[in-house]
């Protein structure tokens, strides 16, 4: 896969792709992004994922940029120059990165607001290995010193940054961010846990960024018929689950079976957790094998998530 680039209008090699200094995503993180995992041609829930998108940029009082339609013709381009493979077996990951554009450099939002700097590109997904898979990863409890406006998908990722590097050097796969002792989410992840049965997980509002695989596993979960419930779990009782696991778009499901070097119940990968990996799988399956691909018509269809 060659790395070309969408740039405000134009397609350009990876080393082409610059934007001006006084871009105020680089001068004040004053941006949004979005992340979609693709199968061949095929985003998973693109609908989903574009709606995030507009709502994130709306909720930083960015507007101007293209329509759902718009992005399907922008990326099918990108794909064909990119040289993506079509086959569902095929999977990549999407970045898309929306700033408020370029400006003299002043913390006022300009007005008239700038041209939105718009780029995206494609890129290789990350590789999870079996073992992780099979007897899950490790976290580690890191205070939650983000913003108040998680629910928006914001560029300023410093305290993730600097959580997730916490994280990885007491040993950890991931940080588990922590907010007035209840446990919100991961670093870069969605987290839920497990007790007598029940899937517990935090609920949607500006303490958390709403994964579009948090969806999907709550989905998930109901086929299976397993209870879940929204709600503020103490990290006191998250210590004691006994079973926790992790959602994204690059990773879908996985399983935690450790917490701060300490077990999370019998420090196995549970039960319910191995069924609702799956039928995230199956879900996600069964949503591309049914879907079309970029540029043949995506928007159009009916099958582009809820």
């Amino acid at each position: 896969m060659e790395q070309w680039v969408y740039l405000n209008g134009r397609y350009l090699p990876m080393a082409e792709a610059m934007v001006p200094v006084e871009d105020r995503g680089y001068q004040f993180a004053d941006g949004i992004y979005d992340v979609l995992k693709l199968a061949g041609w095929r985003p998973v829930r693109f609908r989903d994922h574009m709606k995030r998108l507009r709502e994130s940029c709306e909720g930083i009082l960015i507007s101007d940029i293209p329509s759902m339609a718009e992005w399907e013709s922008i990326l099918a381009e990108l794909a064909e120059r990119s040289g993506l493979s079509r086959s569902l077996e095929s999977q990549c990951i999407l970045y898309i990165q929306v700033t408020r554009g370029v400006a003299p450099r002043n913390h006022l939002i300009p007005e008239p607001q700038p041209q939105p700097t718009i780029c995206a590109y494609f890129k290789a997904a990350p590789h999870y290995t079996p073992e992780q898979r099979a007897y899950g990863v490790a976290v580690s409890a890191q205070p939650d010193e983000r913003w108040l406006r998680c629910h928006i998908k914001a560029i300023g990722l410093l305290p993730v940054v600097l959580a997730k590097h916490a994280a990885r050097k007491a040993g950890a796969f991931e940080a588990l961010l922590v907010r007035d002792g209840i446990v919100t989410e991961a670093a870069s992840c969605n987290v839920f846990c497990v007790k007598d049965g029940a899937v517990f997980t935090h609920p949607e509002g500006p303490l958390i960024l709403s994964g579009i695989t948090r969806g999907i596993v709550l989905d998930a979960a109901r086929r299976l018929g397993i209870p879940v419930h929204e709600q503020p779990v103490p990290l006191s009782e998250f210590r004691k689950a006994d079973e926790a696991f992790l959602s994204s778009t690059t990773m879908n499901v996985m399983p935690v079976t450790v917490l701060d070097g300490v077990p999370i119940g019998t420090g196995n990968v549970g039960p319910i957790t191995r069924a609702v990996a799956a039928e995230v799988e199956a879900i996600i399956r069964e949503e591309l094998e049914a879907g079309v691909d970029l540029g043949a018509g995506l928007v159009a269809s009916s099958q582009v998530g809820k």
